[in-house]
């Protein structure tokens, strides 16, 4: 078969490296000039295949970090595809052993990959790459393309000591895509080539930019990365710039240059990464150098492989160089303390000597001089980058496939998670995190000056006792938290301090926010489990309603402050932060089947109230009684009060966002109705609708759900337990509303009483029902809209795993659930309107 020589896509032109390199470095890229000059010259061997009919592949590098995903993700992408890896050892057998080994290591091995994989013994540095002449001719001859990965890594080693593996070895790679016919060469370079991303755009490259197409500056590079210390970014630049040359001469080439990894989106991490050893330093000695903050560049490596993978293999791509690494690496700085690690700040020198006082032991052995080096820059605190200037236009057009790059919270947690998971493969301690409230409130401290707000004001003594009981309830053995989700709880509890905080700040630049008036908000308010999600996201399809969606929940107030510019679009930077908590909360895997979570769909506004610290929904995700006994005994009216004064801020910014246009609020919380006289109280004009079904086929739902919801937070507790527990919360629940109710029949007019199983017969009906009640117009596109959401709902439901359960499951019977509702079935019989809801 004669196959296409149709290679790219024409190619961009890349701006020459200005200036001299240094003289070693100089000699070195004009004798790989010198050899593909020769060898394009003395020869002429035939052009590359398209990129859509690469078919076989060698991989140097295989057994490294970045190869074996490589490996996989090549294999994965193409059934067609065989790839030849190159490794050291003794034999074909003992190379495919290690290489088997180091992929199940990292979880990227598939026994089907086994037939499609050929191990070439050999060494990078060695001629015709340490083979034999026969095994070398026939990889020139039969092989498309090579991805060249093998390097020294090491960054404490001078140019001189790497330069045989990570510069030299390239005249070999390159003879074996010159000889015969011309291979496709990608090369894994690096963004540690510009000093800037090195020095994490800090001090004196503040101002700098890494440009799409764009060459690292020479005289920077000589001040910032000393040959005899730093030689490794000098080896991967000369290597780049003779792949360049090669180009120029005919070869078809692209250098991807891999932004700093250390571990993978499943958690996986490589521990030598320095990085990784700075902050094991932190938790050995119990100390933090002053300006340590979490470092947010740490791109996933599968992320970059398949990036890398689905490039390559892109018959369209028109560009060489590639800045594969995430711009946007972090939405904030995050420090140690939002973490529950509580440790002492000391200088960097006395950091140092408790470092070396360990010994070998310390994990900074031997790597001191790259930090002396680099520590001012690296040790930045809140003044670290969150995002950097630099270009991805490369990455973002040539690659076919979505890049999505994990958010900091949900890599730190996958990370703690997989570590303490292969305890046996991680050489480092690990931290101890605690819960404490005076620790709360020195953040808060922090958060009121970073927005410029008093703390008095901000934190009012009823808030901060409502924080205090809930820590109090959380270390007690009731809560049964388990150690390894402690650091999420500080960092929830932060979470909502700082929004606190930058709620405070943004009303101290618009006084207007104040001046807001909220009219007659609609709030659906059915017991769990008995259609409210659905009504509430059903009517949120009419634009008369105001809804909150689940991003605007997580980070009330945009950080640019540009809520004309930003909010509700696809760049409000509150998506981005909404999805990665999400994530690392594992929140939408435990609503699986029972409650779809989607950035843009409207959500329970439990959110608000728990600003607060004074909320139902602590008690429902954590088994904490002796909160839920003071929660009962001193109420929730402050909780309603910051409700409508958060809702101020909202109705400001959505009268922003929608140029000065109102709308009505319209919200939806079972736990409402426990607490219906501090909810009238703050929005004396609201209207309710309230959804019922028989108790007992919402009870074991929601069971169902709260022993989901607790699964990652709580050490399991016996069923019946829960049941019990969860019997009596909702009986009071219902008992609190019917009471309220009964008490306040001149409210009847605003309320309406509608039958989950109406609603899910025929939910426009029971929607034109609730329009006719509230006098609002139902006009034919809204209509419409309802009604095409409602089939999306109908495909996605047809398609995701549905949710099982069983009263019996919980020591729950029908018998017991009528008499704990009792006086909610007596209400409803009670009256012609709603004697038929049940």
């Amino acid at each position: 078969m004669t196959r296409s020589t149709a290679t790219t896509a024409p190619r961009r032109p890349v701006p020459p490296l200005v200036g001299k390199l240094p003289p070693h470095c100089e000699r070195d890229l004009s004798e790989l000039r010198r050899f593909v000059r020769a060898a394009v010259t003395g020869a002429a061997p035939a052009e590359a295949v398209s990129p859509s009919e690469i078919r076989r592949v060698l991989v140097t590098g295989a057994t490294g970090f970045v190869g074996r995903f490589l490996v996989r993700d090549l294999l994965a992408h193409d059934a067609g595809l065989e790839v030849h890896c190159l490794v050291r050892a003794a034999s074909g057998e003992e190379g495919l052993r290690r290489l088997r080994a180091n992929m199940k290591h990292a979880e990227t091995w598939d026994d089907d990959f086994a037939p499609r994989i050929h191990v070439c013994t050999g060494d990078i540095a060695q001629p015709r790459l340490g083979l034999p002449r026969a095994d070398f001719d026939h990889l020139c001859a039969n092989v498309d393309a090579v991805y060249h990965l093998a390097a020294t890594l090491s960054l404490a080693a001078s140019y001189a000591g790497i330069r045989s593996v990570n510069t030299s070895s390239l005249r070999n790679v390159l003879e074996l895509c010159l000889r015969t016919r011309r291979k496709h060469l990608f090369y894994a370079g690096t963004m540690g080539i510009f000093p800037e991303y090195v020095c994490t755009f800090a001090h004196e490259y503040e101002g700098s930019r890494i440009a799409h197409q764009g060459q690292p500056g020479l005289a920077s590079m000589k001040k910032t990365f000393p040959l005899g210390l730093l030689g490794y970014p000098w080896s991967k630049l000369v290597a780049e710039q003779a792949l360049l040359f090669a180009q120029s001469a005919g070869l078809p080439v692209a250098v991807f240059r891999l932004g700093q990894t250390s571990m993978a989106t499943t958690g996986y991490s490589e521990p030598s990464n320095i990085t990784q050893r700075l902050f094991a330093a932190i938790v050995d000695t119990g100390l933090v150098p002053s300006g340590f903050a979490l470092q947010s560049t740490n791109d996933p490596v599968d992320t970059l492989s398949r990036i890398c993978t689905d490039i390559s293999l892109n018959p369209e791509r028109r560009f060489t160089l590639y800045n594969c690494c995430n711009p946007t690496p972090s939405y904030r700085t995050v420090s140690l303390e939002e973490l529950g690690l509580d440790l002492p700040e000391v200088s960097y020198q006395a950091f140092r000597r408790a470092c070396q006082a360990r010994g070998d032991a310390s994990p900074m052995a031997g790597y001191w001089p790259v930090l002396d080096h680099f520590g001012r820059y690296w040790l930045q605190g809140a003044a670290a980058a969150t995002s950097l200037p630099i270009s991805d236009r490369a990455i973002r057009e040539d690659c076919p496939g979505p890049i999505e790059w994990l958010g900091p919270l949900t890599r730190y947690v996958r990370h703690n998670r997989w570590v303490r998971a292969h305890r046996e493969d991680w050489p480092y301690p690990q931290p101890r995190r605690s819960l404490d409230f005076d620790r709360l409130v020195t953040q808060a401290r922090r958060y009121a000056g970073e927005n410029g707000v008093s703390f008095e004001d901000t934190y009012p003594e009823w808030m901060f006792e409502g924080l205090e009981q809930l820590v109090d309830a959380l270390n007690s053995p009731e809560a049964t938290l388990p150690e390894d989700r402690v650091g999420h709880i500080v960092f929830d509890m932060c979470r909502i301090l700082r929004n606190n905080a930058e709620l405070a700040g943004e009303r101290l630049r618009h006084p207007v926010i104040e001046r807001q008036e909220i009219v007659r908000p609609v709030f659906i308010v059915g017991i769990n489990r008995t259609g409210t999600t659905y009504l509430h996201r059903l009517m949120a399809r009419d634009p008369r309603f105001w809804a909150l969606r689940a991003y605007e929940y997580v980070e009330p107030v945009i950080a640019a402050g540009d809520d004309a510019g930003l909010a509700g679009t696809s760049e409000d930077p509150r998506r981005a932060l909404a999805r990665d908590v999400f994530r690392a909360s594992g929140i939408i895997d435990s609503f699986e089947g029972t409650h779809h979570v989607g950035l843009d769909e409207p959500e329970e506004d439990m959110a608000i109230l728990r600003l607060s610290f004074r909320a139902w929904m602590f008690a429902t995700r954590h088994p904490i009684p002796t909160y839920e006994r003071w929660l009962e005994a001193s109420g929730s009216r402050e909780s309603y009060a910051l409700h409508r004064r958060v809702m101020q801020h909202y109705t400001w910014q959505r009268r922003e966002w929608n140029r000065g246009a109102d709308g009505q609020w319209l919200f939806k919380m079972p736990a409402h109705l426990r607490e219906l006289e501090a909810l009238t109280e703050a929005y004396p004009d609201a209207l309710f609708i309230q959804t019922h079904r028989e108790p007992a086929q919402f009870m074991g739902s929601w069971c169902s759900l709260v022993e989901r919801i607790r699964a990652d937070v709580s050490k399991p507790r016996p069923p019946d337990e829960l049941g019990a527990e969860q019997l009596r919360a909702m009986g009071l629940l219902l008992d609190r509303a019917v009471a309220f109710r009964e008490s306040r029949p001149e409210l009847d007019d605003r309320w309406i009483d509608v039958s989950y199983y109406d609603l899910v017969q025929d939910p426009t009906a029971v929607v034109a029902h609730v329009y006719d009640r509230f006098g609002w117009p139902l006009r034919p596109e809204v209509v419409a809209a309802m009604e095409a959401w409602l089939d999306e709902q109908g495909e996605r439901r047809r398609t995701e795993k549905r949710h099982t359960y069983d009263i019996a499951d919980y020591g729950l019977t029908h018998e017991a659930i009528d008499e704990a509702f009792v006086r909610y079935r007596d209400f409803l019989s009670g009256h012609s309107r709603r004697a038929s809801l049940l």
